[in-house]
């Protein structure tokens, strides 16, 4: 099995679910207040890792009260810390999500996450360049992930990049990953309106692989647009669900399936994610795929 790196952030969650959701300088009640663990590199990395992927995560926490609860957590998930960047004066990041009908909005506070930068990157290069696929996203430093990238593709690793949340990248940075798993929001945000999703998706076949939510996965085999069906289930919180299918896909190319093997595998861990509250906490168990995958008869 190859060894993954999750680089990316980590935050606390503090989720408030209501039945409404406040207009501009309303107030309303809420039905139920918890606190789970988060931020989309933490999230993936434990994706991952409950699947049985060999998993280290790099990013930055605060030397805070929050700190001890979010590296036990992580060692209880089985994710490899050794190499976290703990930064004094600065709080661990945060989000504050609001759940309503099984949808979610989220306000992100970065906190210690801006200081997975180039200088703790350079610092890790060596322990970074002992892995062998890549995991990014994009709550943490935009120049950082970029010049990490490049160093990457130039040593010929494997690399995912789940651009999340959606800003502006240089338009070379595609070309230089292996896989590019936008949702379709982000997607049409990167091509703007006038090219249609289907079109661009063509231009990256075996490359660019869009998550629609409830309706699926499409990517490009080299002859035609594939969809790869998501399983219907009932939601009650889709945070997360973005994450849980990357880290699943990432332990299913470290197994050396293949690329529809790697989707099929990405998709079953993320409608099962929405079944339960919390972005980690709904996370399956690779039991929990095995189960649905002996029903149908293993991969299509």
């Amino acid at each position: 099995m190859k060894k993954i790196a999750v680089f990316g952030s980590v935050n606390i969650d503090y989720c408030v679910e209501s039945k409404v959701l406040p207009n501009s300088g309303e107030t309303v009640y809420g039905d139920e207040f918890f606190m789970s663990f988060g931020g989309k590199g933490a999230n993936q990395a434990v994706a991952a890792a409950r699947l049985g992927g060999d998993v280290s995560l790099f990013g930055s926490i605060g030397n805070d009260e929050q700190k001890n609860l979010l590296l036990n957590h992580l060692k209880k998930e089985q994710v490899n810390i050794d190499y976290l960047n703990i930064v004094d004066d600065v709080s661990t990041g945060a989000a504050f999500i609001q759940l309503h009908n099984g949808d979610n909005r989220i306000i992100i506070v970065p906190g210690a996450n801006n200081q997975t930068n180039q200088t703790y990157m350079k610092k890790s290069l060596a322990a970074l360049l002992e892995h062998d696929i890549f995991v990014f996203q994009l709550e943490v430093p935009l120049e950082t992930v970029t010049e990490l990238i490049e160093i990457l593709h130039q040593n010929q690793k494997t690399i995912i990049l789940d651009p999340a949340p959606m800003q502006k990248l240089p338009i070379d940075l595609i070309d230089k990953v292996s896989y590019f798993t936008p949702n379709e929001h982000e997607l049409a945000t990167i091509i703007g309106d006038n090219v249609h999703l289907e079109d661009r998706i063509g231009d990256y076949f075996n490359q660019m692989i869009v998550t629609f939510g409830a309706d699926g996965v499409k990517y490009h085999d080299g002859q035609q647009i594939v969809t790869v069906p998501s399983r219907r289930v009932k939601a009650i919180d889709t945070t997360g669900a973005g994450d849980t299918f990357t880290g699943a896909f990432a332990v299913a190319l470290s197994e050396g399936k293949s690329l529809r093997e790697c989707i099929e595998f990405g998709t079953i861990a993320g409608s099962l994610s929405v079944t339960k509250k919390g972005a980690q906490s709904g996370m399956p168990l690779r039991s929990e795929i095995q189960a649905i995958l002996e029903e149908e008869g293993g991969f299509e």
